[in-house]
């Protein structure tokens, strides 16, 4: 199979909001809006890219082991959804995957709490993983920029609450996972192959 992980960060009205003191919210994915121009290193091509609406669904969520990170640090979790259970609630409506959560009574918890109160974070993003072949489909544009449509998210590996997401509303970065996270912890590494075996 040809796939690939990726990350994508959204701002705008996707961004986390803080309500209740304690519950943040914002939407992890945003259907139907175009990126800007975006470089894969990998291909060397540019292009933009839509995640189509109905590219995830609630089932497929139920299905999968989804944590939410600040800043995409598997150390940092505050709170996860194991098969649609957990403290972290995620759901699908036309805007496009919406997650919400209560911070937990952590370091970490406290810190998301008061930096989203500040502005300081202000992105939400999620990293995914689809079928390149099955699943994406490229058109050329009268500029010469490939258009990318992704149709269907197969895995949802987690979402995240970062500083720099860097557009509004589109996505920031093109990268593999397993050049993404720069700590020493590698068992990533596992959920990846185990990501991947359930999607073959």
């Amino acid at each position: 199979m040809n796939d690939k992980y990726e990350i994508r960060s959204f701002s705008g009205s996707a961004s986390p909001k803080l309500s209740n003191e304690r519950t943040i919210s914002g939407y992890a994915v945003v259907f139907g809006v175009e990126s800007v121009v975006m470089y894969d290193p990998m291909t060397r091509r540019r292009f933009i890219e839509v995640i189509e609406p109905g590219a995830v669904t609630e089932e497929m969520l139920r299905k999968c082991d989804i944590k939410a990170l600040l800043e995409h640090n598997r150390q940092r979790m505050i709170a996860r959804s194991y098969n649609g259970e957990g403290s972290l609630t995620l759901s699908v409506d036309e805007k496009g995957v919406m997650y919400r959560f209560d911070a937990p009574n952590t370091p970490d918890g406290e810190y998301a709490v008061e930096m989203i109160k500040r502005g300081d974070l202000f992105g939400s993003s999620f990293a995914y993983l689809t079928d390149e072949k099955k699943n994406v489909s490229y058109k050329m544009r009268s500029d010469g920029i490939l258009h990318r449509s992704v149709k269907v998210v197969d895995r949802m590996f987690d979402i995240s609450v970062v500083s720099d997401p860097a557009y509004m509303d589109t996505s920031v970065e093109v990268r593999s996972l397993d050049g993404y996270y720069e700590h020493n912890d590698e068992s990533y590494k596992l959920d990846i192959e185990q990501l991947r075996n359930l999607t073959k």
